[in-house]
């Protein structure tokens, strides 16, 4: 029997945003797959309501008690607004709100990928060598170390592989140049250049707290791509069906690894989440080259938890529905509430008590 179906049934508010700029067709659709959230629950005993806001928060929550309800907080990012979703949760700390998923500071670190690296080498977890640039010209041969090609150029902040083609990976310090001028151009903040992992890339979910359990390991299919430089996930593959990256890297759901390389997986990962100070989920990405090494390539504590999303995939394959995944994240925000309602009734009886105490031993 899964945690889902032991654990109390808190009532619960589906909090999700939308952008201004949707069309009507991922309108229809965001409200599908809310509907879809919130009739899982409802079947497995949870009181649901639903809230939905476009950038502020506080609106939609008013109507409700923080000290009954739990939110799942579905906000993924804020239109036009980066580490948005950060800026969310610290508005519903304000307003006495428990919340599932990670904290403000969590979030924050995710969009700075320049900080997270620095995170990632003071814990000694593995990760490519990169620097971040803030101008193509700071690119030269005393910034940028030979032995680090081929290297791939991302942005600092945008997520969900903005500006990440096949060109993203490059060769030559004036390819790396130029692709730094491209990013900074294209998406106005500054450049991520790190060494290109040639190998193999999986992700794995973790999920709880105190003892976070890990999820079963994900890995993307580059077996339809030819050239090694080109496997990675671009932008094209995840968002642009007409492509020809579209469905030429699906996913393989039970890797193939060798017991020590599951091992030392499994190892980065947990402390990952640890370092990052994730809570409830999250996901992080990796690379393993030829001779087996794992390096971190991105962390993020607000991975995509729609249906078919790759999250929900690994919940799956662990034995969970998915009304029962997302049940057993409310349980952890609702352990953590009576927690902290628990230490607020100890702190309130010692205060009570300890005067009296004090004077009986003065006595």
């Amino acid at each position: 029997m899964t945690m889902a179906r032991v654990r109390a049934r808190p009532p619960v508010i589906i909090l999700y945003n939308v952008y201004q700029s949707w069309s009507p067709e991922d309108r229809a659709e965001s409200e599908r797959l809310t509907q879809f959230m919130a009739e899982g629950l409802r079947a497995l005993g949870h009181r649901v309501a639903v809230a939905e806001f476009w950038k502020d928060v506080r609106p939609a929550l008013q109507p409700f008690d923080p000290d009954e309800w739990i939110v799942f907080n579905w906000c993924e990012g804020v239109e036009d607004e980066i580490g948005g979703d950060a800026r969310v949760c610290a508005e519903m700390e304000a307003m006495g709100f428990t919340y599932t998923g990670n904290p403000p500071h969590a979030l924050r670190l995710s969009v700075q990928k320049g900080r997270a690296k620095q995170v990632l080498q003071r814990w000694g977890i593995p990760t490519a060598p990169g620097r971040e640039f803030q101008h193509p010209d700071q690119v030269t041969e005393q910034t940028w170390d030979e032995a680090n090609f081929p290297a791939i150029v991302k942005p600092v902040s945008a997520h969900c592989s903005v500006a990440v083609t096949r060109e993203a990976v490059v060769c030559d310090l004036a390819s790396l140049r130029e692709r730094v001028a491209y990013v900074i151009e294209t998406v106005k903040e500054p450049a991520l250049a790190e060494k290109f992992i040639v190998g193999r890339e999986i992700n794995i979910g973790i999920w709880g707290n105190g003892r976070p359990r890990l999820l079963p390991l994900r890995e993307i299919d580059f077996s339809q791509i030819a050239n090694p430089l080109h496997h990675l996930l671009t932008w094209d593959s995840k968002w642009v069906p007409t492509s020809p990256d579209w469905n030429s890297m699906p996913v393989i759901t039970a890797p193939k690894v060798s017991e020590a390389l599951r091992a030392r997986i499994e190892h980065v990962a947990l402390a990952t989440y640890r370092a990052f100070g994730c809570r409830d989920y999250a996901r992080v990405d990796l690379r393993i080259d030829e001779a087996e090494r794992v390096y971190v390539v991105d962390v993020n504590p607000n991975p995509d938890i729609c249906p078919d999303g790759g999250f929900a995939g690994a919940c799956y394959a662990a034995g969970y529905t998915y009304a029962e995944a997302i049940s057993n994240i409310i349980s952890m925000a609702l352990a953590r509430r009576n927690r902290r309602r628990a230490l607020r009734s100890t702190l309130a009886r010692l205060r009570r008590t300890t005067p009296a105490i004090a004077l009986a031993a003065l006595s």
